[in-house]
């Protein structure tokens, strides 16, 4: 090759070099163009050609160009073949820095429903220049002064200056405060760890006497009720009383018929008289012994004043659903004191009269929905005394029991709680 061909080739390959990075620079694609968009925004911020496109912080695309409209400015994008932009997404623009290069961010939206089709208008977001961002700092800083004039004014008060000062100090004298009943709760845990240990003791003690007084209510109940036997005797005693008079009744009327003596007649119509009054009463005596009920109660409860226990005990007799006795002795072994009550049971409120606490009184039961239950008694007419009871259902025949004594004598009121069980 001589001088001339080498020169013409260096020359060629130069022009070559130089077209190639003319197509660079300019974006010209001789394949596919990809796929063009317009954005149209209020205003663009200084966005000019060449600017790059992201979607979701990726690089997809660059603005072809800007145009002026009468409604806004027009930005032309092209994005890299393959990327398509979902309906309904969001477009802003965004700047690298605060004095860097802007951009057009695409953001997409929460459900893809298809995607905008070529040369496609979509209205972006207007982005906030720095001019409105100065205004709003303006306003800010506006703001600001008003409220530290205002707190400069409150400060600077000389009764504001010393109900802080007060303030401070009280502040001071409560932690002190809060210091000393701290460390005189903690001496009072010391001092009395005997006597908490002490009421744990009679705590335990208390349940074990509860757990006697529950097997001897038993004991009585089935020595009563004979392990149901004694029920069984007297429902097969009534029968059988029934099925003699009906017997008697037949055998009176067979012979009414027979006997002509006026005084023997008289004596078998009185005697078919009471046969049929005895069937009646011993039909009705059935009746009142398949609808008796018996439910034993027993509590305990416990004094915070005294710190005392007290057990008390007792049996409910339903006759009907309607009539009801109460039969049982309040603090047991102690100064154990006899409840016998006759009432009659309501929808909602019960009444009771008879003995209470060895004294003549009546009470009154009010049901406070399904679980809450409260009692009044007033007894002892020379002497006249009236107790509160609540009591809580916690699970089946299980209660929790608030009562107080004597709630119409400041001096002798007390109060009690504690667990009741049903069996």
């Amino acid at each position: 090759m001589n001088t001339e061909a080498k020169v013409g080739a260096i020359t060629l390959s130069g022009l070559i070099l130089l077209a190639g990075m003319f197509v660079y620079l300019s974006g010209v694609s001789f394949g596919d163009k990809g796929y063009p968009i317009q954005a149209v925004f209020a205003q663009v911020s200084g966005l000019k050609p060449g600017n790059i496109v992201r979607y979701a912080g990726v690089e997809i695309g660059k603005v072809t160009d800007v145009k002026v409209l009468p409604d806004g400015v027009s930005a032309d994008i092209m994005l890299n073949p393959g990327v398509k932009v979902p309906v309904g997404a969001a477009l802003t623009i965004g700047s690298d820095g605060l004095l860097g290069e802007k951009f057009i961010n695409i953001m997409p939206p929460r459900e893809i429903n298809g995607f905008l089709a070529p040369h496609a208008k979509i209205y972006g977001e207007n982005p906030q220049g720095l001019d409105e961002l100065m205004v709003s700092a303006n306003q800010v800083l506006a703001e600001v002064k008003t409220l530290v004039k205002a707190l400069n004014d409150v400060v600077a008060d000389d009764k504001v200056k010393a109900a802080l000062k007060e303030t401070a100090l009280n502040t001071r004298e409560i932690t002190a405060n809060l210091n000393r009943l701290t460390a005189t709760l903690a001496m009072l845990a010391d001092t009395n760890q005997g006597e908490v240990t002490e009421t744990v003791a009679n705590l335990k003690a208390m349940s074990g006497s509860l757990k006697d007084t529950a097997a001897r209510v038993d004991k009585m109940m089935a020595s009563v009720d004979n392990d149901g036997k004694t029920a069984a005797e007297l429902r097969e005693t009534i029968t059988a009383l029934k099925q003699t008079s009906s017997r008697v009744e037949k055998m009176a009327a067979a012979l009414e018929g027979v006997v002509t003596d006026p005084e023997t007649a008289k004596n078998v119509k009185e005697t078919l008289k009471n046969a049929r009054d005895a069937s009646a009463k011993a039909n009705k005596m059935l009746g009142k012994v398949a609808d008796i009920q018996t439910e034993t109660n027993v509590e305990a409860l416990y004094n915070t004043d005294t710190h005392k226990y007290k057990s008390n005990a007792d049996i409910s007799i339903s006759t009907s659903s309607r009539d009801f006795t109460v039969i049982g002795v309040s603090d047991i072994g102690e100064d154990s004191k006899l409840n016998l009550q006759m009432g009659k049971r309501g929808a909602v409120v019960s009444q009771r009269f008879g003995v209470i606490d060895s004294k003549a009184g009546v009470g009154v039961d009010a049901k406070m929905g399904n679980q809450l239950r409260m009692s009044l008694d007033v007894y002892d007419p020379n002497d006249v005394r009236v107790k509160l009871r609540t009591q809580y259902q916690v699970a089946p025949d299980t209660f929790i029991v608030g009562q107080s004594d004597d709630i119409n004598k400041r001096d002798e009121q007390t109060s009690y709680f504690g667990v009741r069980r049903s069996f």
